[in-house]
């Protein structure tokens, strides 16, 4: 499935996209040359759909394969630590 697609950048926790989407991929970049990075992201519901590492020092990325993780109303970073990530999702 094709469609429009919008790059959100954070570095602490609150809303990324406010309605229904896809998590169609993520880049996670260390900020700690000693302590891994994580992020959680949550969606509307109060689900944690999607937990990642990322090694200290290192940057990561990962495209979703076919229609992504979907995001019923909405998605939130609850949880992040010594990072930051880039999240690619449907507009």
């Amino acid at each position: 499935m094709k469609s429009d697609v919008k790059a959100v950048r954070k570095n602490s926790t609150g809303s990324v996209f406010g309605g229904r989407t896809r998590l169609r991929g993520i880049i996670l970049g260390s900020t700690s040359s000693s302590t891994a990075g994580q992020v959680t992201l949550r969606d509307g519901n109060g689900v944690d759909q999607f937990i990642v590492d990322v090694p200290a020092g290192d940057t990561f990325a990962y495209n979703l394969a076919e229609d992504g993780i979907l995001f019923e109303g909405g998605m939130s970073i609850q949880a992040i630590n010594d990072c930051t990530v880039t999240v690619i999702l449907d507009k």
